[in-house]
């Protein structure tokens, strides 16, 4: 009975090692795989309600908290930090931003703004790939010295530093470089709290305050590898005799994220928010009323 009892306690320490080692293993590999992530092998991120995960052959698919399938995506594209997705039912696209940790959403092609926070990002070890500079012969996040928008431009001034021109050729906002990637360039007006996205690949500046999320600001027109001193301006109307413009500012979704945005826009005019504002295009661009 005895060697019994001493043959079952084995068993059961065993058994229990076993399970020990099967769940630091488990958790070995999950922190493993969260390590290195990037836009190349990515293949899940998960967010406070469900998670993306790339289901295979250029789909991705998305999951409530319950495990249930929500939308299904195509991926259009990726590059050093980011995957690009479209649900082509919903005409819906969204920007998986590991470099960020936040899942952008947009719809009709147009301007994106930060939607679901990332909380983690798996990749696909059959994918691992290392980020690699793009092509020298193009304007890119590593190589960009200046972004032109309608109005100005954005212009690399020094080692890390960067400055807003309006189209007269005036400094409005000065900023301080705080990394690259591929596509963007990343920038912080610590005196405003205020941190922009120069992205590249889909052509917008991207705008935020006290690091929180972004909602895109300014087209981005064109971008050149040389910092150029001045550029001729776009012939403009007459103003109105009120001396007040409508100027585009981007989505504008509230009175808060107006008065966010709005004054930045005016300074960037050389000129000052009278307060007003009005969405021209539901989603997609709003004006600001700037007063000269």
């Amino acid at each position: 009975m005895q060697f019994l009892n001493r043959a079952v306690a084995m068993g059961l320490t065993v058994a229990a090692l076993g399970a020990t080692s099967l769940t630091f293993t488990e958790t070995a590999l999950a922190q493993r795989q969260q390590q290195g992530v990037n836009g190349y092998n990515v293949s899940e991120v998960r967010f406070n309600g469900g998670h993306f995960r790339n289901t295979g052959r250029g789909k991705w698919t998305e999951y409530g908290a319950d495990g249930r399938v929500k939308f299904t995506f195509n991926e259009t594209g990726r590059d050093d930090w980011s995957v690009y997705l479209n649900d082509p039912s919903r005409n819906v696209q969204l920007q998986i931003d590991i470099h960020r940790n936040w899942i952008l959403l947009g719809d009709n092609g147009g301007p994106k703004r930060d939607f679901y926070r990332i909380a983690s990002a798996y990749r696909n070890d059959g994918r691992v790939r290392s980020p690699s500079p793009a092509p020298r012969a193009e304007t890119n996040g590593r190589n960009v010295k200046q972004v032109f928008f309608s109005g100005g431009s954005f212009r690399q001034t020094g080692p890390g530093r960067w400055a807003e021109f309006n189209d007269r050729g005036q400094a409005t906002f000065r900023f301080t470089e705080t990394g690259r990637d591929q596509w963007s360039v990343y920038l912080n007006d610590s005196s405003r709290n205020v941190q922009l996205q120069l992205d590249l690949y889909r052509k917008w500046v991207g705008y935020g305050q006290n690091g929180g999320s972004k909602s895109d600001l300014y087209q981005i027109t064109s971008s050149s590898r040389q910092a150029t001193v001045s550029r001729p301006a776009p012939r403009r109307a007459p103003a109105p005799a009120s001396r007040t413009r409508d100027v585009n500012a981007g989505p504008i979704w509230n009175q808060q994220d107006a008065r966010r945005k709005c004054p930045a826009v005016a300074a960037s005019q050389g000129g000052e928010w009278t307060g007003q504002w009005r969405t021209t295009v539901q989603g997609k661009m709003s004006v600001c009323e700037i007063r000269f």
